[in-house]
């Protein structure tokens, strides 16, 4: 049977002209709400859409509180945080019958999972955090929260400057688990179109995209590779401006129904979702030179999109990125050799899961998300090795093909 806060929140999303299959029930657990087939479902079959009036945007969020707060002229705020003001009002004012009119979503929020099932990396205990020590893992969660607590410090600021009393009530917890479900639940604006679809990160003039939140979207959890289309419902003859998910396969009764969020790498789907894949194919590493504005490069398993990494180090040994075509046998060497010695140094550094299960103060969960995330870099780096090894053969081969016979020392 279905919680109170589950049939508030249907009838709220089918009040605004949204819909869910009648096929379907919604159920509670610790990770949120899930949709499960209460009876066999055909593929190609839409399972639930947001109208776009529900969709909690950077400007409709910029608009709600710029009103409620009697804001003339809006500060320079990235969407991100105009979404968290906006979510994080709605704890601090509650439901006031003026506040209201402008904060339309307690249905929403009521439903999100508390802060203390939050699993992503910034929920982590000072145990489970340091165990991570010797991953990027360890420094993009530092960066993170410096990076956060700075928004928090200026949406502080604007709600301080007109509401005093709720600025003392804005404390960084909230901001935190605002910020927390964005980067968990939230979508690409590219959603909210006539062609609904995923940006192209890879493609630098891909259409510029911001978060949005889904009411009822959301719901659907993460299946890699589930087949899945995103369908918007913007013809005239439309009762509302809608977006749907139509999942492709069948799903028998009793399972859930998944969503694809796209291909995501444990590392970023431990940082901003609080989960991870057993042997993430999607797995990545970032690799940086030395220097401080050196270029970041994102590396899969079996070396996968190794290239540009390996002619910058071409060039920062030889001056030259086309040592390879010039049959420059000493700079492909020691190219190698470098690239060599930056993933062993790396490879060394990462931690064992022998050495945190069961540690006191490091949850189960936490341990999995560890195992699935450092399996993973080791993968990468293996791969790394043997690529620069490779390289290092082909150097010799390279050398001999032009009589020189190198002779390599340990």
């Amino acid at each position: 049977m279905e919680s109170t806060s589950i049939v508030a929140f249907k009838n709220w999303i089918l009040d605004h002209g949204g819909s869910f299959h009648r096929k379907t029930a919604l159920t509670q657990a610790s990770n949120g709400c899930g949709l499960v087939a209460r009876e066999d479902i055909p593929g190609n079959e839409e399972i639930v859409s947001c109208p776009f009036g529900l969709a909690i945007t950077g400007s409709t969020s910029q608009a709600a509180v710029s009103q409620l707060l009697t804001i003339e002229q809006a500060p320079e705020l990235a969407f991100r945080q105009w979404i968290c003001i906006y979510m994080v009002l709605h704890w601090v004012v509650g439901e006031d019958e003026d506040a209201l009119q402008y904060l339309k979503h307690f249905p929403y929020i009521d439903l999100l999972p508390p802060q203390s099932d939050l699993l992503t990396a910034l929920y982590f205990t000072a145990e489970e955090l340091e165990a991570f020590k010797g991953t990027n893992i360890y420094g993009a969660c530092g960066d993170r929260l410096r990076d956060w607590q700075i928004e928090w410090m200026q949406c502080l600021e604007v709600v301080s400057q007109h509401k005093p009393e709720w600025g003392l009530q804005f404390e960084w917890s909230m901001y935190l688990a605002a910020a927390t479900y964005i980067s968990s639940r939230a979508f690409p604006s590219t959603i909210l179109s006539r062609t609904p679809q995923l940006p192209n990160f890879d493609n630098e003039d891909d259409t510029p995209s911001e978060p949005v939140l889904l009411p009822g979207v959301d719901i659907l959890n993460h299946a890699r590779g589930q087949p899945v289309t995103w369908i918007s419902h913007t013809q005239p003859q439309a009762p509302v401006e809608r977006v749907t998910i139509v999942p492709h396969d069948p799903t028998p009764a009793g399972q859930e129904i998944f969503n694809n969020y796209g291909p995501k790498p444990n590392a970023e789907l431990l940082l901003g979702y609080g989960f991870t894949l057993p042997n993430n194919p999607d797995d990545t590493i970032v690799l940086k030179l030395g220097g401080a504005n050196g270029r970041k490069w994102s590396v899969g398993r079996n070396a996968r999109g190794v290239e540009g990494l390996w002619i910058e180090i071409l060039t920062a040994v030889g001056g030259n990125s086309d040592s390879e075509a010039d049959g420059d046998f000493e700079t492909i060497l020691d190219a190698g050799g470098a690239l060599g010695e930056m993933a062993s140094s790396m490879y060394e550094r990462l931690p064992t899961v022998e050495a945190i299960a069961g540690k006191p103060g490091i949850r189960a969960q936490v341990v999995q998300m560890f195992r699935h995330y450092v399996e993973g870099q080791r993968a990468i780096l293996k791969s790394l090795i043997e690529y620069a090894q490779k390289k290092e053969e082909e150097a010799i081969e390279l050398a001999r093909s032009q009589g020189v016979d190198l002779i390599l020392e340990d």
